[in-house]
């Protein structure tokens, strides 16, 4: 069966499959309701199949100190959802409700509540969310971030950071004394290793090691859960709700953050998820095949039908390699179809400024473009045989 790359929708985990522990009944949709044949917008309470409102859905929410919003990283609609939540949220409860961000490493906490004052700049914060996360996929997250910092509501960096992570892999997977020792020894859960065992299988064909696999996504749930539990039992927390965003995979059966969690912390929670039948897929998703297991562990609270579609159509992109070099940013290669070569560029050329800003490291090309959309133009100025120019280059 297909399933999202490097997203787990409810697509994804409805589709089910004996697995190797798992021989109960699979509760992973709704006994009394086939999320297929929900309608744009509707949403479905899983455990008892009953359609509700938003207004409902929000009421019932404000029991939970804790709501996970499992996210498809690459839909905008999703996106668009957990702007609705964070908005209503503030209005029903504005000074009370903090935003949970598994995008935002732990490390860079201090440098995003600067941000948050108007301390560091935005094209600070860009870079901490670009080290971590990547700098293409900002766009997504772009008017969330705009409206916590508008309102200034607490923005809580929940993940482990990229270096972190890759010094362990570096490790061979053999964790340290101390903290990181501490994050792995984590909570046993029979329903997620079968989940990650077929992920792994899935992707790259399994190829790699299982073992450091399956300890790195303990170590990245682990810290995150550990960052949820400290803030709320701090001063800061105290009577705070804490809506948490992360990929879906996270918080699907409640086994990843939310059990984590409560294991640590008895807090009330509720999990709200997406889905999207086939006849809401707006255009192309990024797919690897998975046989998934059945699960006897409903997928959680509620879910939202909403279409799909990622913004790889529109993305503005231009179609090079590029070598950082003292003097600017040198084109290594070209796409045959790509903008740059339709608009003349050749390997070799030094882009010296984009929109008129010097340019020597990719990450202000790439920034530059995140403000254009396919269509637009770029002005780069470039040297060639040392003779300097500006190209107006068609996107």
């Amino acid at each position: 069966m297909k399933v999202f790359l490097f997203v787990v929708s409810l697509t994804f985990i409805l589709s089910a499959c004996s697995g190797r522990e798992v021989s109960s009944p699979a509760f992973t949709g709704s006994p009394y309701f086939d999320p297929d044949r929900l309608d744009k917008d509707e949403i479905l309470h899983l455990p008892t199949g009953t359609l509700i409102s938003r207004e409902e859905l929000y009421s019932l929410l404000q029991s939970s100190e804790i709501v996970y919003f499992g996210e498809g990283h690459d839909n905008i609609y999703d996106h668009r959802v957990e702007l609705e939540l964070i908005k209503e949220f503030w209005r029903r409860r504005a000074g009370q409700l903090a935003v949970g961000l598994e995008m935002l490493a732990a490390v860079n906490q201090d440098q995003i509540d600067q941000w948050l004052a108007g301390k560091l700049e935005d094209e600070d914060f860009l870079r901490l969310f670009a080290a971590d996360w990547g700098l293409d996929d900002f766009v997504y997250y772009r008017e969330i971030f705009s409206f916590i910092k508008d309102q200034q509501i607490p923005l809580r960096a929940l993940n482990i950071s990229r270096r972190e992570k890759m010094a362990y892999m570096g490790g061979g997977g053999t964790p340290s004394q101390g903290s990181l020792h501490e994050k792995l020894s984590g909570i046993d859960d029979i329903y997620q290793e079968e989940a990650l065992r077929a992920m792994f299988a899935g992707h790259a064909e399994g190829r790699g090691d299982l073992e450091i696999f399956m300890r790195i996504h303990q170590l990245w749930e682990n810290t995150m859960a550990e960052n949820i539990v400290n803030w709320l039992k701090s001063p800061a927390g105290e009577g705070k709700t804490l809506l948490v965003l992360s990929g879906a995979f996270h918080v699907a059966h409640g086994y990843g953050l939310p059990r984590r969690v409560f294991q640590r912390l008895r807090r009330p929670y509720a999990i709200v998820l997406t889905h999207t039948p086939s006849d809401l897929v707006e255009n192309e998703r990024r797919t690897m095949e998975v046989d998934f297991p059945g699960l006897p562990l409903y997928l959680g609270d509620f879910i939202w039908c909403v279409p799909y579609r990622n913004l790889k159509d529109v993305q503005a992109r231009l179609g090079v390699g590029l070598r950082e070099t003292p003097s600017g940013l040198e084109i290594t290669k070209l796409e045959d179809d790509g903008a740059a070569a339709a608009n003349g560029l050749l390997p070799g050329d030094l882009i010296v400024a984009v929109e008129g800003r010097e340019s020597r490291e990719v990450f202000t090309l790439k920034m530059l473009l995140l403000n254009k959309v396919k269509g637009d133009t770029i002005d780069l100025r470039i040297v060639r045989d040392g003779v300097e120019k500006v190209l107006a280059v068609r996107l």
